[in-house]
């Protein structure tokens, strides 16, 4: 259904110089607005014609990754006024967006498709803003490691280190025929799964914010959100009839429901404007037909889904449902 869609996911391990303190209700937004801001200010040759009026956009780090274009000739996806950006942080959370001296703070960063070749600008992007301090007090912190991680969360390889300062690329491309494995390894003949949303998710259904979470609701914003980043970063399409699908998803049932709404916002350092942020957090357990899903479920674990999924909202899991 996706021949050429890959994705490659690092953890990135801090070092505080000093005491480092990410927002406590919204770690995310600390982490994407100190680095779009900062990317932009390392790697853009024209600051003043950024956005519609740049002509360095096809070949500017900052214009391919935050302020992407539809390549000529596409089809309808081209319409699409907001296209997805190919990265997703997924920040830590609670007591463990905070660390001092002679502690660690982790985070996570998934880079999709063409974006995988940017790599090095985020790695740097990231060592200057622990130069430069980010959070509460503006903690500074160093870079120690790198590790590229494997579809089950382990590290297999460390692609940088801060001893010696050198990046060795050995990424892992979690493919769509990875996760249809992982699908049959996981769910066999499976027809009944929970969802466990584990940051805020907010979806929306014809124009209006989804606060019961059916099957199809979740289907149908991962369908689209996988096909638009498939379209633009990985020259991929979901081989698949795209109405006929949300329609067999719709079949399936709502067995037993426990979510609630988080609130978060931001503010844009572009705008000054704040945002809603918020989303829905909980499980929800499925039942039904469900062995043609999985597969784009257990992908979405990595890229998220739903509103604000480049800052770390429209985390979930996929387990056994009871």
């Amino acid at each position: 259904m996706l021949r050429s869609f890959s994705l490659a996911r690092f953890r990135f391990v801090l070092e505080p110089e000093d005491r480092l303190a990410l927002h406590p209700r919204n770690p995310g937004n600390t982490l994407r607005g100190a680095f779009g801001s900062t990317f932009k200010r390392l790697v853009c040759p024209a600051p003043s014609e950024c956005r519609d009026t740049c002509r360095l956009k096809a070949t500017c780090p900052y214009g391919q990754i935050f302020e992407p274009s539809p390549p000529p000739g596409t089809d309808r996806l081209s319409l699409n006024q907001d296209i997805p950006r190919p990265f997703v942080l997924r920040p830590p959370h609670g007591h463990e967006s905070t660390a001092g001296r002679d502690q660690t703070l982790h985070f996570g960063l998934t880079l999709i498709g063409k974006a995988v070749e940017y790599f090095a600008y985020f790695l740097v992007t990231f060592r200057e803003l622990g130069a430069q301090g980010i959070g509460i007090g503006r903690g500074r912190y160093r870079i120690t490691c790198v590790k590229a991680l494997n579809d089950c969360e382990e590290e297999i390889a460390e692609v940088y280190s801060g001893s010696d300062n050198m990046v060795r690329p050995s990424f892992y491309r979690l493919t769509y025929k990875d996760c249809c494995r992982l699908a049959a390894e996981r769910f066999p003949n499976r027809n009944c799964i929970t969802i466990r949303f584990l940051t805020p998710t907010h979806l929306k259904a014809d124009g209006k914010i989804v606060t019961r979470p059916d099957f199809h609701h979740v289907i149908k914003r991962l369908r689209d959100r996988i096909n638009a980043l498939a379209h633009f970063y990985c020259q991929d399409a979901l081989d698949l009839d795209h109405k006929a699908f949300g329609q067999r998803a719709e079949s399936v049932c709502t067995v037993n429901s426990h979510v609630r709404w988080e609130d978060r916002d931001r503010r844009s350092w572009k705008t000054g404007l704040s945002h809603d942020m918020g989303g829905l957090v909980g499980e929800v357990t499925y039942e039904g037909n469900l062995q043609e899903f999985i597969p784009l479920l257990i992908l979405g674990q990595y890229t998220h889904v739903g509103k604000y999924a480049v800052w770390g909202n429209g985390l979930y899991e996929v387990v056994t449902g009871e």
